[in-house]
C-alpha cells in the first residue's frame, strides 16, 4: 500500500516512488531542502515586516551591495527578479541563482525569493502572499514590473496570481520550470484516493484530467495559457519522474517552450538552467564578458 492505493493497481516506476518519499523527508524538515535556520514566516532577510504572513529575502542588505549606482548590467536598470518555491521547500533553493546574477551585473535590490508560510500552500494562499510580496518589491525597488521564475508548485502558484489578481501589468517575464501546468497522472491518482491533506493537499488541482472535467481549477486557467502582454519560457526535464506519462505537462501553448536531460531538481538548480533563467530574465547571454564583475564578499 502506498498513499493509501494497493501497489498492485499502481504501477508507478522506482524515479516516481522516490520522489513521493523525498516529498515525505522535505516535510519532515520544515520544507527546506538545506536545512534552513529560518522559520518559514521569518521576516529578517527582507527591507519589510510581513507580520507572520511569509518569508524570504531579498535587498542590497542582504545580498551585501551597496545600494549606490547600479553596477554595470545587461541594462541600464535590471528588472527586479522574484523567485517563486515549489512543494515542500523555501527561499533556500534559489541561493545559487543568486549568486549567479550578481556576479553578472545584478545588485541586491534586484533579487528576491519568497518563503510560503506553509510548505504546501494552496494556489489561493499563494496567490495572495505573491501579491503582497511583488507589491512590495515594487514599492521598494520603484520598478512597474518584475521578472518571475517559479519551479514546481511555484509555476501554477504564480500562474494562478497572475490570473485571479490581474497582475500581468506587474510581470515582464514568467519563467517556469517543470511547472505541472497540465497537471499530472500522480495529482489525479492521490486525488481519487482521497490525498487532499499536508504535502498532497494540492492534488485537486493538479489532476491531470482537467480537459475532461468542468469544475477542475486547471481548466479555466488553460483557457489562455500565455495571457497578457508577457513573455513566457518553461523549462522540463526529459528524467523528471513527476511528469511520468504526461511530459509535455509543463509546456504552454504562446511560450517559448525548452526540453533538457534532467530531473525535478536538476530543471531549477543545474548549469543549463541557470543559464537558460539568466538568458530569458536578462535578455542577455549569461558568458558576455563585458558584464561580469565579482560577487559581493
Amino acid at each position: 500500500m502506498l498513499l493509501g492505493i494497493p501497489t498492485r493497481d499502481w504501477p508507478l516506476p522506482r524515479q516516481l516512488l522516490r520522489n513521493v518519499r523525498e516529498l515525505h523527508r522535505a516535510r519532515r524538515r520544515g520544507g527546506c531542502a538545506d536545512g534552513c535556520e529560518f522559520d518559514r514566516a521569518d521576516d529578517s532577510r527582507l527591507p519589510w515586516t510581513t507580520d507572520g504572513a511569509y518569508g524570504g529575502w531579498g535587498g542590497d542588505a542582504y545580498h551585501g551591495t551597496d545600494g549606490g549606482p547600479r553596477s554595470p548590467g545587461p541594462g541600464d536598470e535590471n528588472t527586479p527578479v522574484v523567485f517563486v518555491h515549489g512543494n515542500q521547500r523555501d527561499a533556500c533553493d534559489w541561493s545559487d541563482h543568486a549568486r549567479f546574477f550578481l556576479r553578472r551585473g545584478y545588485d541586491g535590490d534586484d533579487l528576491w525569493a519568497i518563503t510560503f508560510r506553509e510548505g504546501t500552500p494552496t494556489h489561493g494562499s499563494m496567490a495572495a502572499q505573491l501579491d503582497d510580496f511583488v507589491g512590495r518589491v515594487r514599492d521598494h525597488t520603484g520598478a512597474e514590473e518584475v521578472a518571475v521564475v517559479g519551479h514546481s508548485l511555484g509555476v501554477t502558484g504564480v500562474r494562478y496570481w497572475l490570473a485571479t489578481h490581474d497582475r500581468y501589468d506587474w510581470v515582464e517575464t514568467v519563467v517556469g520550470l517543470a511547472g505541472a501546468n497540465h497537471g499530472t497522472v500522480l495529482n489525479t491518482w492521490c486525488a481519487d484516493a482521497g490525498m487532499n491533506r499536508g504535502a498532497y493537499q494540492v492534488s485537486e488541482f493538479l489532476r491531470g484530467d482537467y480537459d475532461a472535467r468542468r469544475d477542475h481549477p486547471l481548466a479555466g486557467l488553460n483557457e489562455e495559457e500565455t495571457p497578457g502582454d508577457v513573455d513566457y519560457y518553461t523549462l522540463r526535464g526529459t528524467e523528471d519522474p513527476l511528469f511520468w506519462r504526461c511530459r509535455d505537462s509543463p509546456a504552454l501553448e504562446g511560450a517559448t517552450n525548452v526540453v533538457i536531460e534532467d530531473d525535478h531538481d536538476g530543471v531549477r538548480r543545474s548549469q543549463t538552467a541557470l543559464e537558460y533563467v539568466f538568458r530569458w530574465v536578462a535578455d542577455e547571454h549569461p558568458y558576455n564578458l563585458q558584464q561580469q564583475v565579482a560577487a559581493p564578499g
